[in-house]
């Protein structure tokens, strides 16, 4: 087994007020906010394109290896990913999946990596944080509550505005995003947030004005 101590990436998160725009308005605004929203854009599109295009189905439920990245990308670029995986979302239905439903689409795939976001920084709030395993435990729990909670928004929206059933739907949509995202999402999240706080490769306010800062 790997000695979680081997792999050092220690933060500490310390409670600042707010101030200015909010931060989903202000990334259009910042270079840095305007690139990651084009590059988590772009790799969304890049990884759910394909598989949209190969209609690929188990047990009647979609493969769609896009959805291990909302959470992880939403965790390290917060308003940037939320914009990105929204857009790439829309841009990957428009390669041949638009349907009423994408309105709805964006609007989760918005939700989800910002919410991720904002709960997996409650969770790490004002203790020492280390890439080990007991990070990874607070992304699964962020990662289901909230893949839970949106997945249900979706289903709900379906029901609602086009009489689809929910059970159905809500078990179909959780089923395929809780997949990926407690298999190769876990994975992608332990290798990346270590290099991406360590090199500042993060995005947002409670990044900046609540002082994740590395603790030697």
């Amino acid at each position: 087994m790997v000695q979680s101590s081997r792999i050092s990436c220690p933060f500490i998160v310390h409670g600042e007020k707010r101030t200015g725009m909010h931060e989903l308005l202000s990334a259009w605004r910042d270079r840095k906010g305007l690139a990651l929203i084009g590059a988590t854009a772009l790799l969304y599109v890049l990884v759910l394109v394909p598989f949209n295009q190969l209609a690929l189905t188990f047990a009647g439920i979609s493969i769609r290896p896009a959805a291990a990245l909302p959470v992880v990308l939403g965790i390290l670029f917060g308003p940037a990913a939320a914009w990105g995986c929204g857009i790439g979302n829309v841009a990957g239905d428009l390669s041949g999946s638009w349907s009423p439903m994408s309105v709805f689409g964006f609007l989760v795939n918005f939700l989800l990596p910002y919410l991720s976001y904002l709960f997996w920084h409650r969770l790490v709030k004002g203790r020492v944080a280390r890439v080990n395993f007991r990070t990874v435990g607070s992304y699964l729990l962020v990662a289901f509550v909230v893949t839970l909670a949106c997945m249900g928004l979706l289903a709900a929206c379906g029901t609602i505005f086009f009489g689809r059933p929910f059970w159905s739907k809500f078990i179909s949509y959780f089923g395929n995003n809780i997949f990926w995202t407690m298999t190769a999402g876990t994975v992608l999240f332990w290798l990346s947030i270590g290099p991406a706080v360590r090199k500042g490769l993060v995005y947002g306010k409670e990044w900046t004005e609540k002082s994740t800062v590395p603790v030697p």
